[in-house]
């Protein structure tokens, strides 16, 4: 290696040498400043790259966009003010500071630079550098060779790093002879530095162990991606521990930090291993992180300060070591490295170390407690979430209307029977008692209701039935092209008469629900069901989310008056919300034919004979499987409770409050909102860990003030509270309770006995208004909420008192 002592400036000390050869070494880059603004750019790009969040594009977006984005930014925040400068970040400014070191210390043809992939500069700046030399030298760079400044490969790095440089290139007319190095995570500079500064801070200070902690990743990247860098891991941690020689082997330990996320990521983790030694006895733990040269804010603040706040109540000390930063030793080092790859590149093997092949036979094996998700599971998911969210944007774009709807039939077709018949059920409800004044409009909206639930009860065992003997992709085919039918049918709806008979079909076809309930546990198994389950719950409350706010502002478009001839084919003031509706249907339906394959197997179709009858009571018929019946009757009794508050609340509401129709839409898009939030984040990443019957008594629980702030409510924050409540307490209790009945039932019949289970959902939803109307107006609007709050309690020992899955029964 050609060293040179005179003083040079970076990089231009090159720029008349000839020949030369491009070394950019490449970090992830750091936020502009700990500014809540910044660090939201930073994280935005970040999280958005696939490679780094493998998980369904269309999914993440919309959990990091109303999840991750709008809150994590001001925490990470927080972190990064801790560690930040003054001017910079450490791991820009160290970055900076070795590339100086390395450029001075490799021969003049070689021009040694620094980019970043998430700040300034970037690599697009360097390659633009780059092509300007090219015009203005003699001669230019012939060679580029990229070095991600990450010792060990893995797909979430160094391939997205891979990536980036391809998108650059693809653009670009010129392209150099370039050279992309994927990992040194075993070069002799490395792990001889590494070592030397581990024994370094032992010998200075005294320890009881040492933890070499590298950066987790999900454990599904190594087992189902092959990515190899829990390979590289464990070769670096093997090479590093042979050569520290100021402790004993056995109180060197393998861990891993910085976990993100839902899923299980390599163990142990760092944190939990550490908090273990600490109880053990351990006063003095020296952690040393190798999946980083440079000190950033996992080594500073995760490994520094978090970590230490974690222990001190044990009374124990973190020591943690520096990375290589810009140590002179390792900044030889690596130029050498670099020389040798620029003019010897068949000599760098001999500057990396061999891992003894013996020590792979001690490699922990890498498990996972709960299996991910298959990529057929995933595919048929996507299609279920995209087929039940366009149908409950379709169910729901409707409820804002009731009361309009009402009014608009009464003055068009006053003479209509079932009109006639609605109203003058009303009126009889609503005499009794005396307390009959207000406005029997707003129970039209819970009588049409009533009414498509009353037929989604009917409909859903039979379409669950139906889906055990001839497969899931008819019946979901058949449903939604009756639910498109419906929203024609509702579009052209110039008297009532037509529009029962959409609702009719509507409720008919909703009953698909339970067929697609049973495409999640086609393709789940007992361990993963609750994720599948917990896709469902973010379709119910994004598609309760859009519905509404849809139904709210496309009642601003009457077609009538914007074009009055189209009054005699049916066309009609809410026309605007069906043919929406359709549209939406008519995609659905499209989807389905073209991308959904069947996930139920002719042989796991049941030969059973349907037990349906005509009589709802037959529903209570006990199934012949553990669990089940505590769970159908602790749902329908939950759902009777909730329902009665879902439908009068808008009577509560207008009466307390005087809320118009976007009022009440708001309340919904409100409600949608947390199901959401909670659905897509606690549920889906505790529900298996937590235990889904533990979850659903959380939510029966959380229910419970939500009932009593709104039965007390005289102001909008008071409602918004209870209905904080209520939309965490069911965005838990819907979902697990959903994954209890199918793991309890065996595979070949889960169409019918979710079909069961779904059904009684629709039936309490028939029931529920009904019986939470007369308390309303036999007593007052406080009494629904407070009765239904007591009675709570019962569906709440039923579920205490479910007895564990059987994953036999389960899969059977």
């Amino acid at each position: 290696m050609t060293m040179r002592h005179e003083q040079l400036t970076f990089p231009a000390s090159k720029k008349n040498a000839k020949k030369v050869i491009k070394v950019v070494l490449v970090q992830l880059g750091s936020p502009k400043s700990p500014k809540v603004s910044d660090v939201r750019s930073y994280l935005k790009e970040f999280l958005g790259d696939p490679r780094v969040v493998d998980i369904n594009p269309t999914l993440w977006k919309i959990i990091l966009n109303l999840f991750v984005i709008p809150f994590r930014p001001k925490r990470s925040a927080a972190l990064y003010s801790r560690i930040w400068e003054g001017n910079e970040f450490p791991l820009t400014r160290i970055t900076r500071e070795f590339t100086h070191k390395v450029n001075e210390l490799t021969p003049e043809h070689i021009e040694v630079e620094h980019a970043f992939l998430l700040c300034e500069p970037r690599v697009a700046d360097v390659y633009a550098k780059w092509e300007k030399e090219l015009d203005e030298r003699m001669d230019p760079a012939q060679k580029l060779i990229v070095i991600p400044m990450f010792p060990q490969y893995s797909e979430s790095t160094i391939a997205s790093g891979i990536d980036f440089l391809g998108k650059l290139l693809g653009t670009k007319v010129r392209i150099p002879n370039f050279e992309v190095i994927t990992n040194f995570h075993r070069l002799q500079a490395f792990i001889d530095n590494s070592a030397r500064l581990i024994n370094e801070k032992l010998k200075s200070e005294q320890i009881d162990d040492l933890v070499i902690s590298f950066h987790g990743i999900p454990k599904r990247r190594v087992i189902y991606k092959k990515d190899p860098y829990y390979q590289h891991c464990f070769e670096t941690f093997e090479l590093i521990k042979d050569r520290v020689s100021e402790i004993d082997s056995h109180r060197i330990h393998f861990t891993f930090q910085s976990r993100f996320g839902s899923e299980e990521w390599l163990t142990p983790y760092t944190d939990d291993y550490v908090c273990e030694l600490a109880k053990s006895g351990k006063k003095n733990i020296a952690v040393y992180c190798p999946a980083f040269v440079a000190d950033c804010l996992e080594t500073v603040d995760e490994i520094g300060t978090e970590l230490q706040e974690e222990v001190e109540e044990f009374g124990t000390t973190i020591h943690a070591i520096p990375c290589l930063n810009d140590d002179q030793k390792w900044s030889e080092g690596f130029a050498d490295y670099v020389e040798t790859l620029c003019d010897k590149p068949n000599e760098v093997a001999q500057l990396e170390y061999e891992v003894e092949e013996e020590k792979y036979m001690d490699m922990p094996k890498v498990n996972m407690e709960s299996e991910p998700l298959s990529d057929n599971a995933k595919k048929s998911l996507k299609i279920v979430f995209l087929t039940l969210f366009l149908d409950l944007v379709g169910f729901s774009i409707i409820f804002p209307l009731f009361p309009a709807l009402a009014k608009y039939y009464l003055t068009v077709d006053a003479d209509n029977f079932f009109l006639k018949a609605i109203f003058g059920s009303i009126d009889t409800l609503t005499n009794v008692g005396g307390a009959g004044e207000f406005s029997a409009i707003v129970l039209f909206g819970g009588a049409l209701g009533a009414l498509y639930s009353l037929l989604q009860f009917v409909a859903a065992p039979i379409w669950g039935t139906i889906s055990d003997r001839i497969g899931r992709r008819p019946v979901l085919l058949i449903s939604v092209f009756g639910l498109f039918v419906s929203y024609v049918l509702w579009a052209v709806a110039g008297n009532f008469t037509i529009l029962i008979l959409a609702r009719f079909i509507g409720g008919i076809m909703g009953g698909n629900i339970s067929t697609a309930t049973a495409v999640v546990a086609d393709v789940t198994t007992r361990k993963n069901r609750s994720k599948g389950m917990a896709i469902i719950g973010i379709a119910f409350a994004l598609g309760f989310i859009i519905g509404p706010a849809m139904g709210g502002i496309l009642s601003l478009f009457d077609l009538t008056k914007m074009y009055p001839a189209l009054e005699s084919i049916g066309i009609n003031p809410f026309s605007m919300a069906a043919i929406v509706a359709g549209l939406l249907s008519l995609f659905n339906l499209v989807n389905l034919f073209n991308k959904f394959d069947e996930t139920l197997p002719e042989e796991k179709r049941g030969k059973h004979e349907t037990e349906r009858s005509a009589n709802p009571l037959k529903l209570f018929k006990p199934l012949p499987y553990e669990g089940v019946n505590l769970t159908n009757f602790g749902y329908f009794l939950f759902l009777l409770a909730f329902s009665g508050m879902e439908f009068t609340l808008t009577f509560l509401a207008a009466e307390r409050l005087n809320y118009s129709s976007m009022d009440n839409a708001y309340m919904f898009i409100f409600i949608g909102f947390i199901l959401a939030m909670v659905q897509g984040g606690y549920v889906r990443r505790k529900a298996h860990q937590v235990g889904e019957r533990k979850m659903a008594l959380q939510g029966l629980i959380a229910i419970i003030p939500g009932l009593v702030l709104i039965g007390l409510a005289s102001s909008s924050w008071l409602v918004y509270a209870g209905l904080f409540f209520l939309a965490i307490g069911s965005s838990l209790v819907v979902p697990c309770l959903t994954s209890l009945v199918s793991m309890y039932s065996p595979s070949n019949h889960q169409g019918h006995v979710i079909g069961v289970f779904r059904s009684l959902g629709a039936l309490a939803r028939v029931f529920g208004p009904i019986i939470a109307s007369l308390i309303y107006w036999r007593y007052n609007s406080a009494a629904p909420y407070f009765i239904g709050s007591v009675f709570l309690i019962i569906p709440i020992i039923m579920v205490a008192k479910l007895p564990k899955p059987s994953e036999a029964k389960a899969d059977s």
